[in-house]
């Protein structure tokens, strides 16, 4: 076979191969694209399917609204029918008493026919029903209607007294005289009453009423304990109009949380300052016992130990006298105060002069009339300062009144200038008006506890 023909055939074989490599491969991807579009057809479908599951979800939300809707309403009309009729009912026999006794007074009294007597009878007994329906006009468009329901209350008596008058000398009809004369009474009395309604309604509907106030059971305001929780509660819930006892007692509480961690931060900043000024005193006694040793009697260590003794004059007060060698203080007992602790535990604002002269003023006359220095405790105390305030109100008082002649003992009462020409001046000078600060062993000037008493 010849050479050539053979190459021939390999080639056509090569072609038939690449002719079915290239077949297969197109039937896969017409078999891919043949999924593809199934793939999104079915894709398709479900969003079509999501999509009518939520229109109908939606249709049945509407539909139940709107169902809610025709319920309420329903409801509503319901009340509204049920409270005319009982309204009507109520108006309508006590307006028809009325009238019958009208009708019954005109033919047996005066002899008139019943077509006669029926249209002045319902005149006269709808005279304050229409005065009544002005009145109520009025109220329901905000305006006041006092004087036209007065009226209204007056023709009522007034034909009141009329039917029971003419029905009480019948003797048809005077075992019912006092039910029409009632009757006629009543008539505007409850057109009165469904006008009120009728206006607070209006009112409440324009948010012109408050809601109720909150209400708690009876135990929590008598068990003790709960009390000033549940009055507290109440007294938020009526001012921020909240009707719901949880969240008033809720907001109660953590009001009251937060209360005492303030309290507790106020109590451990006080201690922090009792311990700093118990460091600044112990400092200060032993700088005044070293300038003692150092300078003894020379003028700069005296001049030196009076400035000290100055300085501790503002806390001679909160501070335990010192014994001779005694080179620092006693420990603080409980409620002893410290200036610097009453400065911020009291003096919540700054005083003014007027507060100043109302200070002088108290103790002056605690000093003329009871014959007592108060403490700077109680003059603090008496207007809301600190010791130390109260303390420099009583220094500057003294001193006015030393300087007018009183005189202050060391023991007992102080004298008025009077009193004290009658004293001889041997006990006035064996009872001076103030002793001398004594300051580890050592005098340190008269100003420094002057001002304890």
């Amino acid at each position: 076979m010849p050479r050539r023909l053979l190459r021939s055939r390999a080639e056509r074989a090569a072609d038939k191969a690449a002719a079915e490599q290239l077949a297969a491969r197109a039937s896969i991807e017409a078999q891919r694209a043949r999924d593809q579009r199934e793939l999104e057809h079915l894709e398709a479908e479900q969003e079509k399917l999501k999509v009518r599951s939520q229109l109908t979800a939606e249709q049945g939300r509407l539909a139940e609204q709107e169902t809610e809707k025709r319920k309420t309403r329903r409801r509503h009309f319901r009340s509204r029918v049920s409270l005319a009729v009982v309204l009507a009912s109520a108006n309508i026999g006590v307006n028809a008493a009325a009238v019958l006794g009208q009708i019954l007074a005109l033919m047996y009294g005066l002899s008139w026919e019943w077509w006669q007597a029926v249209p002045l009878a319902v005149v006269v007994e709808s005279v304050a029903v229409n005065v009544g329906y002005l009145a109520h006009d009025k109220m329901i468009k905000g305006f006041s209607a006092y004087g036209l329901r007065l009226l209204s209350y007056v023709i009522g008596i007034g034909v009141g007294l009329f039917n029971y008058s003419h029905n009480s000398g019948l003797t048809e009809t005077q075992d019912f005289a006092g039910v029409f004369g009632a009757a006629s009474v009543l008539s505007p009395v409850l057109w009165q009453i469904y006008s009120q309604w009728r206006h607070w309604e209006s009112m409440r509907e324009q948010g012109l009423l408050e809601q109720r106030p909150l209400r708690f059971p009876l135990l929590r305001w008598v068990i003790p304990s709960l009390r000033a929780e549940t009055w507290e509660a109440f007294k938020y819930g009526v001012a921020e109009g909240v009707q719901s006892p949880e969240v008033a007692l809720a907001v109660v509480r953590s009001r009251n949380t937060a209360g005492n961690a303030q309290e507790a931060i106020r109590e451990a900043e006080r201690a922090l300052i009792a311990v700093q000024a118990d460091a600044l005193k112990l400092t200060l006694t032993h700088l005044a016992a070293v300038y003692h040793d150092l300078d003894g009697e020379d003028p700069k260590g005296t001049e030196a130990r009076q400035n000290i003794a100055r300085f501790m004059a503002r806390f001679t007060p909160f501070v335990p006298p010192l014994d001779p060698g005694q080179w620092s203080p006693e420990p603080a007992t409980e409620g002893h105060e410290t200036g610097t602790e009453a400065g911020t535990a009291k003096e919540t604002k700054k005083p003014s002069e007027q507060d100043n002269d109302h200070a002088r003023d108290f103790v002056r006359e605690s000093i003329r009339r009871r014959k007592v220095v108060p403490t700077a405790l109680a003059v603090g105390d008496e207007f809301g300062f600190s010791k130390s305030w109260g303390y420099d109100r009583v220094v500057e008082v003294r001193e006015e009144l030393s300087a007018k002649g009183w005189v202050f003992p060391n023991s007992g009462p102080p004298v008025s200038p009077a009193a004290s020409k009658r004293i001889p001046a041997r006990s006035l000078e064996e009872s001076p008006s103030e002793e001398p600060a004594v300051l580890n062993g050592a005098t340190v000037g008269s100003g420094a506890v002057g001002g304890a008493a």
